[in-house]
């Protein structure tokens, strides 16, 4: 539910401008204002979530988000909307906090993969349903249902989650929420994200941008100065300092990278480069996020068969191998969705391995946190692949009117995420590799 809402008002903003009579820019806020709340306060709400309980905060996270829901739909205004929007976020990120954590902690640890894969396969569903569902109810129904239809959805999900979820264990100790840490990750991820995300309208070179980019720094450096000296700190050193977490984090930051830029540019390729309409570049654009709901359910099996080191060296050369057959496309639309479900057969297989991998690092009182941690990374990745791939789809001409002239720049761009994939690769698989060592480390020691 939080993931097909997180997508599904893209389709809505033309009809939203004319509905409330506003500039483009303001209307894209009902989309920012979700994506900053969400990304700057996952963590915050993840180590909340370990100390009074993850099916608690969970189970509520539903309530917040219907409440945003309920008020979204009947919004008189922009502004209105942009406020519940907020809300709205707010209990999604209560719930995304903890549903890697809950499903980490339900399983024995040679079914985390598997029962991982199955949340992935339910994220992509959600991406991929987002705005096929948004068309459809727009052409039918009006916008105010694209956030009510989450009413029903949500009070079937309430109490499944009240009875079936079992009670929270191996909470962390109560002690005093560290606001100090909290106020400074909040401005460090708000700062980046928001200057990701209007980089393209005021440009990189900007004060407002190269501002931004400066807060984001210094608060990052007082937030990591800071959880070093506190006794209560809202993102411990233990998990800021292992090896095995950290490269796991940059290898998500860089394959959701690569998997929101793909969402982002495709469209432009089939419908400036190629001549196609809007509908046949979402039924193209399906491709990718159908292969990772398909494949992350059997990423566990894949695992053991092949290693994690090596089923994630493996996957990422497929995403890479699926982005060179994109870029050589050309006006084949066969090639394109080829690699497209190729590419998302590797980030459906990957991401689920390196979630897998970094959970495990996680100490079980600290599971909501980590949960927070990687969802805090796929927000990240996700204005990076959409500020990084538009400014260099934009910059090499992908605004030109000529589709040849698009077609080249859509090719060039695409290189750019060849060479994301197998980063994201090498630090995953350096990642699994340093757990598989840690692992027979332990064993021996048995």
């Amino acid at each position: 539910m939080s993931q097909v809402d997180a997508s599904i008002v893209t389709v809505a903003y033309p009809t939203l401008q004319k509905q409330f009579h506003v500039t483009v820019g303001a209307v894209t806020w009902v989309g920012l204002a979700y994506m900053l709340t969400s990304v700057s306060t996952i963590v915050i709400l993840g180590r909340f979530s370990d100390m009074v309980g993850r099916k608690l905060i969970y189970t509520y996270g539903f309530i917040v988000f219907l409440l945003g829901s309920v008020l979204c739909g009947v919004a008189p205004s922009l502004w209105f909307l942009v406020a519940s929007r907020v809300l709205q976020a707010v209990g999604g990120a209560m719930i995304q906090a903890n549903s890697v954590a809950i499903v980490v902690l339900s399983v024995a640890k040679n079914a985390r993969t598997k029962a991982l894969g199955f949340q992935a396969a339910a994220q992509a569903t959600g991406l991929a349903l987002g705005p096929t569902i948004g068309g459809l109810m727009l052409g039918v129904l009006s916008w105010r249902w694209l956030f009510l239809v989450n009413v029903p959805i949500g009070l079937i999900a309430l109490p499944c989650a009240m009875l079936f979820i079992p009670r929270s264990r191996y909470l962390a100790p109560r002690q005093r929420l560290d606001w100090s840490g909290v106020v400074l990750l909040f401005v460090t991820v708000t700062s980046l994200m928001a200057s990701l995300s209007f980089a393209d309208r005021f440009g990189w070179s900007s004060p407002i941008i190269i501002g931004g980019f400066a807060l984001f720094i210094a608060a990052g450096i007082g937030f990591l100065a800071l959880e070093g000296r506190v006794a209560n700190p809202l993102v411990t050193p233990e998990l800021l300092g292992n090896t095995v977490i950290r490269r796991g984090l940059f290898a998500a930051i860089l394959s959701y990278l690569v998997l929101f830029a793909l969402l982002f540019l495709v469209p432009f390729q089939v419908e400036r480069g190629l001549g196609a309409s809007t509908a046949t570049a979402g039924l193209v654009l399906l491709s990718l996020p159908l292969a990772i709901a398909v494949i992350a359910p059997f990423a566990g099996a894949i695992s053991k068969v092949f290693g994690g080191t090596s089923a994630l060296l493996v996957a990422s050369i497929a995403i890479a191998l699926g982005v060179v057959g994109i870029a050589l496309a050309g006006t084949s639309f066969a090639v394109l969705i080829v690699g497209l479900g190729v590419a998302g057969l590797g980030i459906g297989v990957f991401n689920t391995i390196n979630n897998a991998d970094v959970m495990g690092a996680v100490p079980a009182h600290e599971t909501a946190v980590g949960s927070g941690m990687l969802n805090m990374a796929r927000g990240v990745g996700t204005a990076l692949g959409l500020a990084s791939g538009g400014a260099l789809f934009v910059g090499l001409g992908g605004n030109s009117d000529v589709a040849t002239t698009v077609q080249s720049a859509f090719m060039s761009s695409s290189w750019f995420l060849v060479g994301a994939a197998l980063v994201a690769g090498m630090l995953g698989g350096s990642a699994a590799l340093r757990t598989s060592r840690l692992l027979n480390v332990e064993g021996r020691g048995a």
